[in-house]
């Protein structure tokens, strides 16, 4: 699974930090992958990518 946050539309809500602490941190005003997510958390990480507000996280299930 390779995940990405879109610098440029995430607001910083940290709603994904607060979903998965493990691979999310919310650094400065952006949100950032600390590490690719293994393969047991995809739906927790589909989950925080769906909640996104602006839509910023992108999860790749390859």
């Amino acid at each position: 699974m390779t995940v990405t946050v879109d610098d440029k539309r995430c607001i910083g809500c940290g709603m994904c930090a607060a979903a998965v602490p493990e691979v999310f941190q919310v650094i400065g005003q952006v949100s950032t992958v600390l590490s690719q997510p293994a393969k047991e958390r995809f739906f927790r990480v589909l989950d925080a990518a769906n909640g996104c507000p602006v839509n910023a996280i992108q999860a790749d299930r390859r």
